[in-house]
């Protein structure tokens, strides 16, 4: 009765077809300005899209990018240490600063665009050859920051690869919430008993 009331009242101010038949979406200057739709397959544009998919998406390509940083890391310690050693260095002092401005691609484009820097650590050394060891003791070793991101790229595309994956599998995993929760409850109701 009470549902039927406000209907009625909704329909006697006009507001009912604007709150539940027309969609309102906003401006593509707006969306522009939030730094979205640079392109005409933007978010505003399809509406199987969720409230928060342009917000989700720049934390999962955050999230992906650090994971990759990480992996990268880990195969530099063992394969090339200078290029390591300059990476950890440049981590250490540029800190990922995340803001509703700022995301790891920002972060990325600034180590890109660093010049090339000469690394020299004689304990860490990746240049075979008794020459070739000698001359890297003296001037180290220039490293390309570039490289670096290309790197970085390569291990993130590769990360998103595995995750997806991961999304194939998601029903299974939300069943096996229930599942658990489930047994729990069972559970719980049997010690009552």
């Amino acid at each position: 009765m009470a549902i039927q009331a406000l209907d009625r009242a909704l329909v006697a101010t006009k507001m009912a077809p604007t709150l539940f038949h027309s969609r309102v979406k906003p401006s593509r200057a707006s969306v522009r300005a939030r730094g979205h739709g640079d392109d005409d397959s933007d978010y505003v544009s399809d509406s199987n899209r969720t409230p928060y998919f342009t917000q989700s998406e720049r934390k999962f390509l955050d999230l992906i990018t650090i994971q990759a940083l990480k992996n990268c890391l880990h195969y530099l310690q063992e394969s090339n240490g200078e290029m390591h050693m300059y990476l950890h260095a440049y981590i250490h002092d540029n800190p990922f600063n995340l803001s509703e401005t700022k995301s790891m691609d920002d972060w990325l484009v600034q180590l890109a665009a660093q010049p090339l820097k000469r690394v020299s650590d004689p304990r860490r050394s990746s240049i075979p050859g008794a020459a070739a060891e000698e001359a890297a003791l003296r001037g180290g070793r220039e490293v390309s920051p570039r490289d670096l991101v290309e790197r970085i790229l390569a291990a993130r595309k590769h990360v998103a690869q595995e995750l997806s994956e991961v999304t194939n599998n998601i029903m299974v995993k939300n069943n096996a919430i229930f599942t658990k929760a489930l047994s729990t409850s069972i559970k719980l109701s049997d010690d009552d008993v």
